[in-house]
């Protein structure tokens, strides 16, 4: 459903419920401040239901909650949801982001192959994670689903979903909002959102408009230039046409310009390739004791520049005793980025690609709604180039087409324990051409692949304010063509899940805690690794992509919100993931065989989150809200223990870090809804790693990107 028919939705409810949807967070670090008796709305089954009462892990939050917590851009999602981490890749910074749930890396950027984490804009799915640390703006909610969402959501979901809906067209008033911020390193963005029904009760738009602008906060360590800026506009448009009860369509557009310096990556060694009649340097170790300088050492300025178009389409007919529903959607995103790690070694990564998706979906009940059901279809096609310059000039084009069958059943057993069953059809063609300049090998090939990704859960209800529920799911990530080697085709990974999870509002509805445990069988799994064969007179392998291994993966997580008084509360969250290989045989870079088994997959074991809000009246029509949150996640190993013993010590992985998040607001009433905010992100100054690359060639490379320093700012916000 539309974020908009949430919205009137609303108004039909109790005045108390409504107030704590709309005025706050969802889930654990995220709950409303007067959270007494409230409903929290999320579509994350693609039906409107409570979110206790949804059998899945799923974390969720309001716009206002992010931008509460000091929070704007698309990662920092990470600081509110266990087991969730978005860091830059290794190798090319902060346009292409690697997300991992429950152990489970999205992997590949490229069009060949398919990551493992979904994302969803508005219902539509973005299949690659470029410009995913950009800010936010205008967003009604963000929902995290963890583990296989395969029957829903499709293939390369194998870890989990994040689903991001921003903020509707209201029919009934014109309104809109404000926003001017500045900050610590000449930080100026700016918000203008307005909200305008042009036929009441029927027809209304909503348009926004965003830029945003830093300046580096670190610069090149040989050339002084400006690195680690922050550049954006976005432009977005949403309009909604509800003519009758029985139908609606929503329409959203939007348009994202982003023209940036590149992360700071610092060389933590020198490495080399000697050529017999000169030494070549790969990369310089950045000596400079100004933690904030980077590699920067070529007359071409490193740079990171993308953007994107979207546009949707979200239609809903009622039909009585059912509901039909469309979903069609555009994508046309253009991504570059040069990074440098010495004077003759640079890095040049791009991409250009179109995708159109359809989905349609048939959803109602029956048996004296007992039986809640939804069958559907989806279809997707997907062709673009990628641009790869490491180690020579490649270019390769692809295309992706793929549909699919699905449903899900619910089945109220009794009045407390409920069936679900699910199941879905996934057929997909590839196909990978090499176009570049000079074509070594294969120039095309094609593949088919197939698959079937189901669930089973039950779930009990003890008493209205307690849930728990068991389930086993089965999801997949697509299988691929090897980029490199377009002769090598790979096959689907797979994840077998089972989880156990508790869903509870204790204590008059002041404290709520959830925590689910999970199991996984992760096979076939997709990894590059150095082909023993392909090493020539220089020593320098390549790597081809194949299914290497088998993983085994556990944890848990928790939320807990408590609310001890009006305008007091107070949040947690962990999560812990065990991942290691069952079995794992690579290579190193001289070709000698290595069991990796029992080695971690990477990503994080832990991480938590503690925050704590409290608001209070200063006036009649004034409230001063004092905020706090603390994030703090533990070591990301790089690399497999050979790789490490190359290296020095903590070159091989990015520490652990914590990060103290503050800001204190004050909200103005008789001002028109006028709210004044000072925030500080980082404010104990952290020195700390985001993101990094480990290698064992040429004597051994680690190089790591730098996190943000500490920062101060005011934000004002003006609605209308």
């Amino acid at each position: 459903m539309t974020g908009n028919r949430i919205q009137r939705g609303l108004r039909l409810m109790p005045r108390h419920i409504g107030a704590g949807f709309i005025a706050g967070a969802v889930g654990l670090t995220s709950m409303p401040v007067y959270a007494q008796n409230n409903v929290i709305v999320v579509t994350a089954r693609k039906v409107e239901e409570n979110l206790q009462d949804v059998p899945v892990s799923v974390t969720a939050f309001t716009g206002e909650t992010f931008e509460e917590a000091g929070l704007t851009e698309f990662s920092d999602i990470s600081q509110l949801t266990p087991n969730f981490d978005v860091r830059p890749r290794g190798a090319t910074g902060a346009l292409f982001a690697n997300l991992t749930i429950r152990g489970q890396t999205s992997g590949f950027l490229t069009l060949n192959a398919d990551q493992a984490v979904g994302i969803n804009i508005n219902g539509a799915p973005i299949t690659r994670g470029t410009s995913l640390f950009t800010n936010l703006f205008d967003i009604e909610r963000i929902e995290v689903l963890k583990g296989p969402q395969g029957t829903l959501y499709g293939k390369n979901t194998t870890g989990g979903a994040v689903n991001v809906v921003t903020k509707g067209p209201e029919l009934d008033e014109i309104g809109g909002y404000g926003q001017f911020t500045y900050g610590s390193f000449d930080r100026t963005d700016a918000q203008l959102v307005a909200n305008l029904p042009l036929i009441e009760d029927e027809l209304g738009i909503r348009l926004g408009a965003a830029m945003t602008h830093r300046d580096g906060f670190g610069f090149g360590s040989t050339t002084g230039r400006e690195l680690a800026d922050d550049n954006e506009i976005f432009l977005r448009g949403s309009l909604l046409y509800e003519p009758s009860d029985s139908f609606s369509i929503r329409i959203n557009a939007d348009y994202h310009d982003v023209d940036e310096s590149t992360s700071i990556f610092r060389s933590l060694r020198s490495a080399s390739l000697d050529l017999g009649f000169f030494i070549l340097p790969i990369a310089i170790k950045t000596d400079n004791p100004d933690f904030y300088a980077g590699n920067d050492f070529r007359a071409e300025a490193p740079f990171a520049r993308s953007d994107e178009f979207n546009i949707n389409a979200t239609a809903i007919l009622d039909l009585g005793g059912a509901s039909l529903e469309s979903i069609t959607s555009y994508r046309k995103q253009n991504s570059l980025t040069l990074v440098q790690s010495a004077p003759s070694t640079s890095i040049t990564l791009g991409q250009d690609s179109d995708l159109f998706a359809q989905e349609l979906r048939l959803s109602g009940s029956a048996l004296d709604d007992r039986l809640t059901w939804q069958v559907g279809g989806f279809y997707s096609t997907e062709s673009g180039e990628d641009i790869d310059n490491v180690g020579g000039f490649q270019t390769t084009a692809a295309k992706n087409d793929g549909w699919s069958l699905f449903t899900q059943n619910s089945f109220a057993i009794t009045d407390q324990v409920k069936l679900t069953l699910g199941l879905r059809y996934t057929n997909e063609d590839r196909e990978v051409r090499d176009i570049s300049p000079m074509v070594t090998g294969l120039l095309q090939n094609n593949a088919s692949f197939d698959a079937f990704s189901w669930l089973a859960s039950l779930d009990y209800k003890p008493s209205e304010d307690t849930l728990l529920y068991a389930s086993i799911s089965r999801g997949f990530r697509s299988g691929a063509i090897d980029q490199d080697n377009l002769a090598t085709i790979v096959d689907p990974e797979f994840v077998l899940n089972y989880e156990v999870g508790f869903k509870a509002d204790l204590f008059d509805n002041r404290v709520r805690f959830n925590t689910s445990a999970f199991y996984s069988d992760y096979t076939d799994i997709q990894r590059t690794a150095f082909d023993p064969d392909s090493i020539g007179s220089t020593g320098v392998p390549t790597t081809v992509l194949r299914n290497a291994a088998e993983a085994t993966i556990w944890g848990f997580e928790g939320e807990l919100q408590v609310n001890p008084a009006d305008g007091l509360s107070f949040g947690a969250t962990v999560g812990y993931t065990n991942a290691k290989f069952d079995e794992f045989i690579d290579f190193d870079a001289a070709g000698n065989l290595l069991d990796r088994t029992n080695e971690p997959l990477g990503g994080p074991e832990w991480q938590y989150s503690l925050n704590g809000r409290y608001e209070f009246s200063v006036s009649d029509s004034s409230t001063l809200g004092i905020q706090a949150n603390y994030f703090w996640i533990s070591e990301d190993v790089l690399a497999a223990p050979s790789v490490i013993a190359v290296l020095a010590p903590g070159e091989g992985s990015v520490a652990s870090f914590g990060l103290l998040n503050g800001q204190i607001d004050l909200d103005i009433d008789k001002w028109g809804g006028l709210n004044i905010a000072v925030f500080g992100t980082n404010i104990l100054d952290k020195e700390y790693f985001v993101g990094g690359i480990a290698l064992d060639l040429f004597g051994g490379i680690a190089n790591q990107l730098v996190g943000e320093p500490r920062q101060w700012g005011i934000r004002v916000t003006k609605d209308f």
